[in-house]
């Protein structure tokens, strides 16, 4: 009807309707054209929290961009109008981090509020800011540690790791430097452990002096802003780690002669290895390369346990029943990361019965001896062996041979000087001396080594390519024989002269006598003059079967050397045979009429003895006879003020297979030194029943000290090692 009506009706149109009607459709049109494509102006909007910023502090800026094609913005800083060129507003990164400056500018720190500004990347006029204001460094009102279990901490054991924060009274973190120091030894700067620079404290393998460190943080935005903390240092199992090399010599509760020797490696608790037994008595038993798995644990003070199970791969917990029971002292060496220890055979935790009365060392072991091969055995060595003989009595062995690197032992000789290669025997007061035979050894990818010397077959263990632990494995045993070699260090084969013994030395010997143990210490002055060579100034203490002896710098004597350095030397009415290891150093075997001992002789250095040489804390370890002349081995830990008096510390005993510990020591002291190197000491003990012991000892440096207990009650002669 409208198509209709509109087509009747279009004659009677007017043509200015038509053009009102048409403009009125074109409005609508347009109308609805622009209601689709509205314009819309782009924002920005910012924040930064917080607002008020202290120095070297932080602030988070986030930006907001709506209504533009891309939301990313541009931050800058600005410092307030007036402020000098050059003035340091701070930092912000590409997320948006504000880093406050390290001081507020201006001469009186006025200019203290700064300017964060977003601008868009696409649309540079597009801009928000933000004002900052600037506040001083933040006092320092706390400094906590704590560990791995987020539990407060005061006490680090070695190597082990607490974590460190310095806080405001807001709680808030302050950023700091950290800084590590002995509290109460300023000029110490050793076994200080190391703390990062987030505030992780790692301590040191060893205690430093004292056993307390002083962490101090100090205000990264003001010097003057510090504060300290203190934290104990402690021995722990992560002392000791690595491989090892073993021995321990002694009797079973049944007086036959017993000795092992082997390797293991240690850590985290756990230790696995392998050993050479040789048991004596009828039947003679040796056992060779036996494996054991075990387990140690290290206490506070450096004291601590170990266990075997022998003959087994499968792991050994500590606490599980055991086939071997140890005491350990942890002493340190020159090298920081390196830990040894002294080591008794002990009873079982609970029990005080030993299987085994035994004392001896563990050596960290060089990792080229794994090398398989026998390359790392080469040039000539120094050897002191003893023990007893097939009739059970004592016998020593000390010589040199050369090792050829190869595999092979060099034929000896007993011409004075011509080739290297000697040994010199003696059984019970009974020496003799022949040439080292042509042989052959072998190092296994183990460690372990097997020689044939004159007749003789061992097993030996390399502690690195300059000494190695020997045990004799023949069974049927001709003797029963156990102790190291040490390569001479000369520069060339047959090299030595009579300086090779100069200046002040110690030694030390052990054996017996026809009245039973014989241990003896001694200080001479050596010095060559022409063919043969002169001692002065000697010192000797023995005790003979509890029968002690002093003569204090007053022994004379005199010296020969071939020059491929064995030795005969005469120290008051004292016999000995000696081959040398390197200066003033050398192996010793006492061939004085009736008697058959051994030991060792070393330089002195930085004497002379003085109160305060003895000052810190200190494992020691003795072995010997008691009053009934039965085997007893002893060790343990002793801290000295370097004031002579208020000694302490704690000590674990073995006596003949009865076993007590933890023994005090308290109240121990030694008298106002006189000048040298030799001193007396005194140590009561909580023994059952209580018990006073005296000692008499050697300085061989401040680190290392020959002992030997002057009692009547019997012999006992050992080392003293620094702790720190």
């Amino acid at each position: 009807m409208l198509e209709l009506n509109f087509r009747l009706g279009w004659g009677k149109v007017r043509w200015e309707r038509l053009i009102v009607l048409c403009g009125a459709i074109a409005a609508l049109a347009f109308l609805s054209s622009c209601g689709s494509s509205t314009a819309v102006t782009p924002t920005i909007t910012m924040s930064c929290t917080p607002s008020d910023v202290t120095l070297l502090a932080t602030s988070q800026c986030t930006a907001s961009v709506i209504n533009e094609s891309s939301t990313l913005v541009n931050w800058s800083v600005s410092g307030p109008t007036g402020a000098p060129g050059g003035s340091n507003f701070g930092s912000i990164t590409a997320g948006g981090l504000y880093t406050a400056p390290a001081i507020i500018p201006g001469a009186s720190q006025q200019y203290n509020t700064v300017t964060i500004t977003a601008t868009s990347q696409v649309l540079s006029s597009l801009t928000a800011t933000q004002g900052l204001t600037l506040l001083p460094p933040t006092a320092i009102s706390s400094v906590t540690c704590v560990d791995q279990n987020l539990i407060a901490a005061t006490t680090v054991s070695s190597s082990n790791q607490i974590s460190c924060s310095a806080t405001a009274s807001t709680g808030a973190l302050v950023p700091v430097n950290w800084t590590v120091s002995n509290k109460n030894h300023a000029g110490v700067t050793t076994n200080l452990g190391s703390i990062s620079s987030q505030g992780i404290y790692t301590a040191a393998l060893v205690p430093p002096p004292g056993q307390v460190v002083t962490i101090t943080a100090t205000s990264q935005a003001s010097t003057t802003e510090t504060l300290t903390t203190t934290v104990n240092v402690v021995f722990g199992n992560a002392a000791l780690s690595g491989p090892y090399v073993f021995s321990t010599t002694g009797r079973l509760p049944t007086q036959a002669y017993w000795a092992r020797t082997g390797s293991f490696t240690l850590g985290g608790g756990s230790l696995s290895g392998i050993e050479d037994v040789n048991q004596g008595g009828s039947p003679n038993i040796v056992t060779t390369q036996r494996s054991f798995t075990g387990s140690y644990s290290i206490g506070p003070d450096g004291r601590g346990t170990m266990q075997f199970c022998e003959g087994t791969s499968t792991a050994c917990p500590l606490g599980s029943p055991a086939t071997a029971y140890f005491n350990i002292a942890v002493f340190s060496t020159s090298q920081p990361s390196v830990n040894q220890a002294q080591m008794i055979e002990f009873s079982a935790p609970g029990s005080t019965s030993a299987f085994t009365i035994a004392g001896g060392e563990m050596l960290s072991q060089s990792q080229s001896v794994f090398s398989a091969g026998s390359g790392n055995l080469s040039g000539t060595y120094s050897f002191d062996f003893a023990g007893i003989s097939a009739a059970g009595t004592t016998q020593s062995n000390v010589g040199d041979f050369v090792a050829n690197g190869h595999g092979s032992i060099v034929q000896g000789s007993t011409t004075p000087g011509s080739v290297p290669g000697e040994i010199d025997t003696n059984i019970v007061g009974t020496t003799s001396q022949a040439a080292v035979a042509s042989t052959t050894y072998s190092i296994s990818a183990n460690g372990r080594g097997t020689m044939t010397l004159n007749g003789l077959n061992f097993a030996f263990y390399p502690i690195s390519s300059s000494r190695a632990k020997f045990i004799e494995i023949d069974t049927p045993a001709p003797s029963i024989l156990q102790g190291d070699a040490y390569i001479q260090q000369s520069s060339s084969t047959c090299g030595w002269g009579l300086s090779a013994l100069n200046g002040l030395a110690v030694y030390e010997t052990s054996g017996s006598s026809a009245a039973g143990v014989i241990g003896d210490l001694g200080s001479f002055t050596a010095s060559s003059t022409g063919a043969t060579g002169t001692i002065s100034t000697a010192s000797i203490d023995e005790n003979n079967a509890g029968t002690v002896a002093s003569t204090v710098g007053t022994l004379t004597g005199g010296y020969t050397l071939d020059s491929c350095g064995r030795g005969t030397m005469t120290v008051g009415a004292h016999n000995y045979v000696f081959y040398v290891i390197a200066s003033s150093n050398a192996v010793l075997q006492e061939t004085t009429s009736g008697v058959s001992a051994h030991g060792l002789l070393l330089p002195s250095q930085g004497g002379p003895f003085v109160d305060t040489t003895l000052t810190g804390s200190y494992a020691f370890r003795l072995g010997g006879t008691d009053a009934n002349a039965n085997r007893e081995d002893f060790l343990g830990q002793l801290t000295s003020a370097g004031t002579g008096t208020g000694l302490t510390g704690t000590l674990d005993l073995n006596d003949f297979g009865t076993t007590q510990t933890p023994v005090a020591i308290s109240g121990g002291s030694y008298p106002p030194p006189a000048a040298g190197i030799r001193e007396t000491m005194m140590l009561p003990l909580s023994t059952n029943p209580p018990s006073t012991r005296n000692f008499v000892f050697y300085m061989v440096s401040p680190t290392l000290f020959y002992v030997l207990d002057t009692d009547a009650t019997g012999t006992a002669l050992g080392v003293i090692n620094n702790q720190f």
